[in-house]
């Protein structure tokens, strides 16, 4: 007798967790340059209990989650994808269920009970969820109103445990370096659990209300484990401030810039100061954001990144060990052109193809994972028939595992090496427009610092 949908949730699958460890996982390590995770001694041992994170990255927003936590989460999807029987099957290994929105039109809200029920067997009997309680995606560092369903299943579960333990919420800030781009940084936070024993007793007297107060509480832990900008005038001035000068307001206020953890709190201060800022001092906002303006301006004209600027001057021996390092990098780096070839191309061209730019960064994260995926596969069984011992063939397997990587790392090694030259050039020859970038830089500094 065939399996319902719901009892093949129930169970671990070992599928699943094999393409997680094989596939799923190292693609998500080639895709991006770090994976910083902060707070992991906050995920409960066990169920049932929801993951609750911001939602900038579509698809990419339940990877990060999915490949840095041990447990087979259930997650929910727009239901518009769930277009055919070939998808939907993909789906529902990858443990994604419908959710329908009012934009869906007609009675679709009524369809979404089928999800509810599912959800609400599994949470009760101890597995675990997984919502983005935003409900839209959201591309911007800022938190917005989170929709109730979320408590809604979390205290309907909750009536199966009354007003001790039971589900929990576990909120999660994913702080996405550049969500559109390839091989950039991503911090994932995970907060401490949030029970919702805690709200049962108001659930009973006042569903409204207890929705309301758990609304209030866990936007309250969510903006503590991520970037949020109240600013909406000023989005472009502060976000360009934080990306560019994050790392020196982490030294003035010494934290360690090169600590995840401690590099998002000087961040989120630094946006928390010129929130305020923008909100009391609407005319030097102003000011900063055209002064930033020319400052990049400036930095597009010398083909220069803001973090050089932090130099006073750059050593001989810096460049010797630079170039020691593309010398000796190369030969991997070939071999991991080579194997990256296809992957990326095949990533070019749909992302030309690709209209909604909220499913980019997720469309080629997907063909990358399926392409990469079956070339692995023929070549370790191409590895296995032409390498002679074991140490050959242990040999073949680290370069199609790593060699991609490590190409990924040289070319950003060469761009730096070449902006440090470039640089260099400019103090020898004491730019004038160098020096104004300076002077705009130090300027900048000193209004929020």
């Amino acid at each position: 007798m065939a399996k319902t949908l719901t009892e093949k949730l129930l169970k671990n699958d070992w599928k699943y967790t094999l393409t997680n460890l094989f596939l799923t996982i190292p693609n998500h390590k080639r895709y991006y340059r770090h994976t910083h995770v902060i707070g992991k001694e906050n995920i409960p041992k066990r169920g049932p209990f929801i993951y609750a994170g911001n939602h900038q990255n579509a698809l990419m927003d339940a990877m990060a989650i999915v490949t840095t936590q041990k447990h087979q989460a259930i997650f929910v999807a727009r239901a518009d994808i769930f277009n055919k029987p070939f998808i939907i099957k993909i789906l529902h290994f990858l443990r994604i269920l419908p959710i329908y929105r009012k934009r869906d039109g007609g009675n679709s809200l009524d369809n979404n009970q089928e999800t509810f029920e599912i959800i609400d067997h599994l949470l009760r009997a101890g597995r675990v969820n997984c919502v983005m309680p935003e409900g839209i995606f959201n591309p911007y560092k800022r938190l917005a109103t989170l929709q109730k369903g979320i408590f809604r299943l979390a205290l309907k579960a909750q009536e199966a445990f009354g007003a001790e333990g039971g589900v929990k919420i576990v909120p999660v800030g994913l702080n996405w370096q550049d969500p559109k781009e390839f091989f950039r940084d991503v911090t994932i936070v995970y907060g401490k659990p949030i029970s919702v024993a805690e709200f049962f007793p108001l659930y009973q007297e006042n569903p409204a209300k207890a929705y309301l107060k758990m609304q209030e509480r866990l936007s309250e832990e969510m903006r503590k484990l991520m970037i949020d900008i109240h600013s909406e005038t000023h989005y472009q001035t502060i976000e360009g401030i934080r990306e560019d000068f994050g790392y020196e307001y982490a030294e003035a206020t010494d934290r360690n810039p090169k600590n995840p953890k401690q590099r998002l709190e000087a961040e989120q201060d630094l946006v928390k100061k010129l929130d305020q800022f923008a909100e009391k001092n609407e005319p030097q906002i102003e000011i900063l954001g055209q002064t930033f303006s020319k400052y990049k301006e400036g930095l597009k004209k010398l083909k220069i990144r803001s973090w050089l600027l932090r130099k006073k001057k750059i050593h001989w021996y810096e460049f010797l060990k630079d170039w020691a390092v593309l010398l000796l990098g190369f030969p991997i780096a070939v071999v991991g052109a080579i194997l990256g070839f296809l992957p990326q191309a095949l990533m070019r061209k749909y992302e030309k193809l690709i209209k909604d730019p909220q499913f980019l960064s997720s469309t080629k994260y997907v063909v990358s994972t399926m392409v990469r995926g079956l070339q692995n596969l023929i070549l370790i069984v191409i590895a296995i028939f032409v390498c002679s011992s074991v140490v050959q063939f242990f040999l073949a397997l680290m370069l199609i595992w790593f060699a991609e990587r490590i190409m990924l790392f040289y070319v950003e090694h060469y761009k730096r090496t070449v902006g440090k030259w470039r640089y260099c050039r400019y103090l020898t020859k004491k730019s004038q427009l160098l020096n104004e970038l300076k002077a705009q830089r130090e300027q900048m500094i000193a209004i929020f610092s």
